[in-house]
């Protein structure tokens, strides 16, 4: 199958699945209010596809099939590979304003971390999963199917393991095996773009032990499954584009998915009970997944650093000692974007034969760029003035009786115009102080893991022993290096 068109991937998503939003059911998620501007903001990623001054971008051929296929599914043998990979996803950041299309790239960091952890469960336990997450891969890249992948689980309380939560259901288990397949029961949260997707990658949220068995499973199943429902994330949309310039054409829908008593053939199963495999898959797909935060974030803070510098220009103040020390401060904070982004990719681990990005390097490159994501913001907001906040609705200025007054007492320097500088504040409050940009900074916390999993996996993955050996040689010591904890 060719690659598609934004036109069938919509068609694609009118298929009766289970949605729903404020209450309500959503019976087309193509024509809904929000969902249709959100399922266009997807469509990007296939309209970019057959743009012929942006498709070679995201474009590969695929080495196992031979195929042309969007380069997200291209599965990296090495460096020039995963450099491959960040373009696409920065250069399809950038197609959409400097918001992404979540469509291709969370399910593929499942599937890459499938590859490598499925050849290793086979091993050990006879099993065939590392052909069939291949086949898998390969009908997916095949269909240029739009993907989701669902790890967090509820959770229940965190102090528990999965098998002693009182409700055992707070982790998404299996609760039957058959012949023909499994049956699952459980939940998953905070899925982004998945009442949009065609199918749905589910992986394990976390470490299990031999009691967890139950909860160590991992499938593909398509969005429109008996038994799945999908609870999208309440939204108070504004379809002005003058009022709210990117949450109105690039609205990112989230959603709880529940999983009702679900079967899943066997096939399509790719963990099932393999506990001691649950956490390795659940952290290779961690790194992944903060390699894609890494590739997709450094648009968003480019928008935000053109915005700063329009601003303050505007405001007649650019050039200054103080806006210059703001500026700097969003420039070192892109720069770090990419420079982590890009040295995962020259320092990456081969596993399984496949090209992982530098765990260390990920999980650094996303704390920094989580961390202060907020502060950002401030110099931004700061740059910007209080009417950032209070600026007079679209509505209003558009209003004949108020609008030579707006018009003549919301001007900036000399030389722009009132309307410029108003749209250029609209913006900055759709980045930084709407529902929307509030979505957006939880998303930048915990996106991707929280920032205790980056603190947590920096320690894990620094070697610490040249640092050991030097302080060692310095001070004269001889100890046991292998009894320092860290």
């Amino acid at each position: 199958m060719a690659l598609r068109t934004p036109e069938q991937y919509l068609e694609s998503l009118r298929d009766g699945r289970k949605v729903y939003m404020n209450g309500q059911r959503i019976e087309d998620v193509t024509s809904a209010p929000v969902f249709k501007e959100a399922a266009l903001h997807l469509a990007l990623s296939f309209r970019m596809s057959h743009d012929p001054e942006a498709r070679h971008h995201i474009l590969a051929t695929c080495p196992e099939t031979g195929e042309e296929i969007a380069a997200f599914y291209l599965l990296p043998k090495g460096p020039e590979d995963l450099l491959k990979r960040r373009e696409a996803i920065y250069q399809v950041s950038r197609y959409g304003e400097g918001y992404i299309p979540f469509i291709k790239e969370i399910g593929t960091d499942a599937i890459f971390a499938l590859r490598m952890i499925a050849p290793q469960v086979d091993r050990k336990y006879g099993t065939r999963y590392a052909e069939r997450i291949k086949e898998y891969h390969h009908y997916a890249q095949a269909q240029d199917l739009a993907l989701a992948g669902a790890v967090t689980d509820p959770k229940g309380n965190r102090r528990l393991r999965p098998h002693e939560q009182k409700n055992p259901d707070v982790f998404l288990r299996v609760v039957a095996k058959r012949e023909d397949g499994i049956v699952v029961r459980g939940a998953k949260c905070h899925i982004t773009s998945s009442p949009l997707a065609n199918e749905l990658l589910v992986l394990p949220t976390r470490n299990m032990t031999e009691e967890d068995a139950d909860y160590a499973v991992a499938f593909a199943i398509p969005v429109d499954t008996p038994g799945v429902t999908l609870i999208a994330n309440p939204e108070h949309w504004n379809n002005d584009a003058f009022e709210r310039p990117m949450s109105a054409k690039h609205p990112i829908i989230h959603a709880m998915i529940l999983f009702d008593d679900v079967f899943v053939p066997w096939d399509r199963v790719f963990l099932c009970g393999e506990w001691e495999f649950a956490g390795p898959l659940a952290l290779s797909f961690a790194s992944w997944h903060r390699f894609t935060g890494l590739c997709y974030k450094g648009p968003v803070a480019e928008l935000m650093l053109g915005a700063a510098t329009l601003i303050a220009d505007f405001n007649g103040v650019g050039g200054s000692s103080v806006v210059r020390s703001k500026l700097r401060e969003l420039v070192i904070y892109i720069e770090n974007i990419y420079t982590y982004s890009k040295l995962a990719c020259y320092e990456s681990q081969v596993v399984e034969g496949i090209a992982w990005p530098n765990p260390l390097h990920c999980n650094i490159g996303k704390y920094l760029f989580a961390d202060n994501y907020h502060l950002m913001i401030k110099h931004l907001q700061e740059l910007t003035g209080g009417i950032g906040g209070t600026c007079p609705s679209a509505a209003d200025y558009r209003l004949p009786e108020l609008h030579e007054a707006l018009d003549n007492y919301l001007c900036g320097r000399e030389g722009i115009e009132t309307e410029q500088r108003i749209r250029l504040v609209k913006l900055i409050r759709d980045l930084t102080a709407t529902c929307d940009a509030g979505v957006h900074m939880f998303g930048t916390v915990h996106g991707e893991g929280t920032l205790e999993a980056q603190r947590m996996m920096i320690l894990r993955e620094f070697d610490f022993r040249p640092s050991l050996e030097l302080a060692c040689r310095a001070a004269a010591l001889d100890v046991d290096l292998g009894g320092i904890k860290v």
